[in-house]
């Protein structure tokens, strides 16, 4: 199965475009809902009424980018040991505000497999970006090359694409802290001695503002921290997920699937 993961906080005016756009290429999508205060969750719950394969988990207030990805894999390692999905199964991460470009994804999921690849980043084009933005991405990528040995071209890049499998080794060692997601589901993979694909070129249909000098140093720090988690074995210092409901639900899932945790 192909599964699309897409964090979603205060998205009102793009999830429902991204979820339509994105649906053909999924058999399974899943929405986390980062505690918006918008009018985010009462969409997604309208369009799930008429599209049958759609789960949308909540979670009660903001937890940032990291803890709604971690939610997210925690409830698919559930539905993998449910059995209603398998350890080869394809996750694919996506941005809920239109960044992404949701008809790549057939694309990736084929040079995914063609190349054995059992996780693939993509390689955006920044171009359009600040000349500071395309520096801090350069710097970021070196660092996760340094600290890994395999080369990086782009650790930041939220559209990723992971076999369950991996998902279910790495968690341990993902924290899901603040944003420092991309540099922990690149390294940790790579250090876990999974192959690593960063090297398919990926459109970006716009420039979001928000990152800032000290938020690529928070990232650089939970780089390292990642590194040495898996260096040093520290399995048992990863948290539990968030708390969150599941208000929505695919109905192929629903005699099987937890509803909240």
């Amino acid at each position: 199965m192909i599964v699309l993961l897409i964090p979603a906080y205060n998205e009102e005016r793009t999830i429902l475009d991204v979820l339509r756009r994105a649906e053909p290429f999924a058999d399974l999508l899943v929405v986390v809902d980062d505690g918006s205060r918008d009018t985010s969750s009462a969409l997604i719950r309208s369009w799930c009424g008429s599209h049958g394969k759609v789960a949308l988990l909540t979670h009660p207030a903001n937890r940032g980018m990291s803890g709604a990805l971690r939610t997210g894999f925690d409830y698919l390692l559930g539905l993998m040991r449910l059995g209603a999905l398998g350890p080869e199964d394809i996750i694919i991460t996506m941005d809920a505000d239109g960044q992404h470009i949701p008809e790549e994804s057939g694309a990736a999921v084929e040079r995914m497999r063609q190349r054995g690849a059992d996780v693939l980043l993509g390689q955006r084009d920044l171009a359009g970006y600040p000349l500071s933005k395309r520096i801090g991405n350069r710097g970021l990528s070196l660092w996760a090359t340094l600290l890994t040995g395999y080369f990086f071209r782009d650790v930041e890049c939220g559209f990723r694409l992971m076999r369950l499998k991996v998902v279910a080794d790495i968690m341990p060692y993902f924290t899901g802290r603040n944003y420092g997601c991309a540099q922990e589901l690149g390294i940790i993979p790579v250090r876990r001695g999974w192959k690593m694909d960063n090297t398919l070129p990926t459109k970006v249909a716009f420039y979001r503002k928000g990152a800032r000098i000290r938020d690529g140093l928070n990232n650089m720090s939970m780089g390292l921290l990642a590194f040495l988690r898996v260096t040093l074995g520290l399995r048992e210092r990863a948290p539990r997920a968030e708390h969150y409901e599941v208000t929505c639900l695919p109905a192929f899932m629903r005699e099987s699937a937890p509803v909240s945790k």
